[in-house]
Formats: structure tokens, C-alpha cells, sequence
């Protein structure tokens, strides 16, 4: 036991001052792209998520400029949560990207969210990683929105419209971080009517559809590698997410798209 004691003081000693101290070493080094200007469709507008963040996670900032630039993200490791990615900055400088696919006379639209680093463990040797991708889905028929859907971890937790609050046409969803996992979107509750952002407003970032990209910058994003981060909207990952995404009670082709995804 003794020894076990020296062991724990030495790395008290030697590791937890410099856990304290990294926030002064790693900042950040590039500032996120700057965003594209918003072009999306009526539709993907109509029912974007108004979104929260609660104080210990980042904002989600752009992923590309129009030149091409990709963002880099930020360090993981011997951390805070929101350290150099909480900015009011990045409110002004957003984008948020989306897509639609339309059948069986269901409309699902899927908003992706990019933010620069995802901590677990914050000031130490994190179970985290350097990018984060979140999603959230929309289930629209006959014009009215019926479900929700917030990724979680690689899955998604579905509620109907009714279990929702919204803000307008809007549904209102927090990013947080999940106890002691990574950060996600969960549904907003009446508390969260006390804003957290430094706007204090439910916030709605400059929005990119699908066919709303310059050209080109697209097809350079989706082939960008973001390590654990996924980006949900591309052809390959599309009809996966939305298949994690789909309430069990509906008809819907994952694969097929019938007047979408438009075009702005």
C-alpha cells in the first residue's frame, strides 16, 4: 500500500500540474474556415433546429471555406471542454449543413453539425477525439413535422413531434456533454429556456443544403477524412443515418429519393 501511495503522489506531483497548466500551452492555432453563405432550400430553412450549448462543450463552426480550407480542429487531450471552441465568434462565423430525402410521402432532413474537438475527460488523457460530427432529423408528412431525432453515440433517440418543444416550425435541441462520455444533442426541457450561448438566443447557424455548395467544395468536404467524426450527408453514409434515424412506425426507402434532395 505504501508503494501504491508513492505512486499515486508521484503522479499527482508530476501530472496534474501539467494537466492544469496545458490550457496556457495549446490554443488555438488556426481560426475555424470561414463559413459559406447560407443557400438552402425553402424546406431544409422551414425546419432547421434552434439549438442550445450548454457551457461545457464547443460551438459547431464551419468545416469549409468557399477557397477549400478544411477545418483543422483542436487538441482532446489535457483539456477543458470548451476551451478555444466556445467563442462568440463562432456564432457569427457559422455554417450548419443539410439534406433531404423524400418518398412514400415522408420527407426526413438531416442536419450535420461539425465542431472542432469532442472531450470526454477534460485535463487528462481523454477517451475523446479531434472532430466531432452530431446530427439531427427531421420526419415531415403532409407539411407537419411528426418526428425528431437526435444522434447519440452513433445512434439516434427518435420522439415523436408532440414529446418536442419548438420554437416555431423549429425544433429546440441541446448540445451537452453526456455524463462522463463525449458530447451529443438531446432535446431541449423547459430549463433550457435559460440560454447558455453568448447570444441568448436560440441560435440557427448560416445553413448549406445539399445542392447548395460551391462548386467543387462539396465533393472536397465529404472526401475529407475527420477521423472519429462522420459526416452523415454523404452518399455513402446517407442512407445509414437515416435508416438509425427512422421511427418504426413508417414506410420509408432509405435509398430513394422522389423531388429531393432541391436545389436553392
Amino acid at each position: 500500500m505504501a508503494a501504491l501511495s508513492r505512486i499515486a503522489l508521484l503522479f499527482a506531483t508530476v501530472f496534474i500540474p501539467s494537466a492544469l497548466a496545458t490550457p496556457l500551452i495549446f490554443s488555438r492555432a488556426v481560426n475555424p474556415p470561414t463559413a459559406l453563405p447560407q443557400r438552402a432550400t425553402a424546406n431544409d430553412l422551414r425546419w432547421q433546429p434552434s439549438l442550445d450549448f450548454d457551457t461545457d462543450g464547443c460551438y459547431n463552426v464551419p468545416a469549409i471555406s468557399a477557397d477549400g480550407t478544411i477545418a483543422q480542429g483542436l487538441p482532446h487531450n489535457w483539456v477543458s471542454a470548451s476551451s478555444d471552441c466556445r467563442d462568440l465568434s463562432d456564432l457569427d462565423n457559422n455554417n450548419v449543413y443539410s439534406r433531404q430525402r423524400c418518398n412514400s410521402g415522408w420527407c426526413v432532413y438531416i442536419y450535420d453539425y461539425y465542431f472542432e474537438k469532442d472531450v470526454s475527460v477534460p485535463y487528462f488523457i481523454d477517451t475523446g477525439h479531434t472532430h466531432d460530427w452530431e446530427h439531427i432529423a427531421v420526419w415531415v408528412k403532409d407539411g407537419k413535422a411528426e418526428y425528431v431525432g437526435a444522434s447519440q453515440h452513433g445512434n439516434y433517440e427518435v420522439k415523436p413531434a408532440s414529446q418536442v418543444r419548438w420554437d416555431g416550425e423549429h425544433p429546440k435541441m441541446v448540445y451537452h456533454k453526456d455524463g462522463g462520455s463525449t458530447h451529443c444533442f438531446r432535446f431541449a426541457n423547459t430549463a433550457d429556456d435559460a440560454i447558455e450561448n453568448a447570444k441568448g438566443v436560440w441560435f440557427r447557424g448560416a445553413l448549406v443544403s445539399y445542392n447548395g455548395f460551391p462548386a467543387g467544395i462539396r465533393d472536397l468536404l465529404y472526401a475529407h477524412d475527420f477521423g472519429s467524426g462522420n459526416i452523415a450527408l454523404k452518399d455513402s453514409a446517407f442512407p445509414g443515418q437515416i435508416s438509425k434515424a427512422k421511427p418504426a412506425a413508417i414506410t420509408f426507402d432509405i435509398n430513394l429519393d422522389e423531388g429531393s434532395p432541391g436545389t436553392p
